[in-house]
């Protein structure tokens, strides 16, 4: 199996200078300018600084993924999604920010919360971090209490059609289809350990 290495001290590039330029409420666009530690070269390399994600997969008792509708601007369309979004600086973990996120956006609420995957939604572009967050039992307590910019539908779908969406393409955001992958691969290495 091929390992990457930890490489935070010898990256093969020095760091001449760092600049912001610009901010919004979501990212900062950074540029750093860099030197090839291998030829020698400089360029400018931009990058967005972005908040922490987490995305959430809430089970109900019987078996049912709990997933939202919401229009997205950046593909001017809904996607069908599972609940997720930053974790702020008031969470103190990501466990923390996906309980909130769930019940903000959905109403629903579950305990004891875990991590069950994490990647880097952009590596080339971003530094930041999407976890997923597995909820277990969980229940509408509540109307969601969502932000006044966010126009979110909940529903809950069978775990047995969640192929099939991914396949038709109805699914089709990339950080939630890796959060489903997690979901599969979490349920399989559990199955497999009660058949030992």
């Amino acid at each position: 199996m091929y390992m990457i290495k930890n490489q935070e001290n010898n990256t093969g590039w020095i760091s001449l200078s760092l600049k912001d330029v610009f901010h919004t409420p979501v990212f900062s666009l950074q540029c750093e300018r860099s030197k090839s530690e291998r030829t020698g070269a400089e360029n400018d390399f931009y990058f967005f600084k972005c908040p922490d994600w987490v995305n959430v997969i809430a089970l109900t008792a019987d078996s049912k993924l709990l997933m939202i509708k919401q229009y997205r601007h950046g593909s001017n369309s809904y996607e069908l999604e599972i609940p997720g979004g930053g974790i702020s600086a008031d969470d103190k973990e990501p466990v923390e920010a996906a309980a909130r996120e769930l019940y903000e956006e959905t109403g629903y609420r579950g305990e004891n919360g875990f991590i069950i995957g994490k990647v880097s939604p952009n590596p080339a572009l971003q530094g930041n971090t999407c976890y997923t967050v597995m909820f277990r039992g969980v229940e509408k307590v509540s109307e969601a209490e969502m932000e006044d910019t966010e126009s979110i539908e909940s529903f809950l779908v069978p775990l047995s059609e969640i192929n099939a969406m991914i396949e038709s393409g109805d699914i089709r955001h990339g950080l939630v289809l890796n959060a489903l992958h997690f979901m599969e691969l979490k349920m399989k290495n559990e199955k497999q350990e009660v058949l030992k």
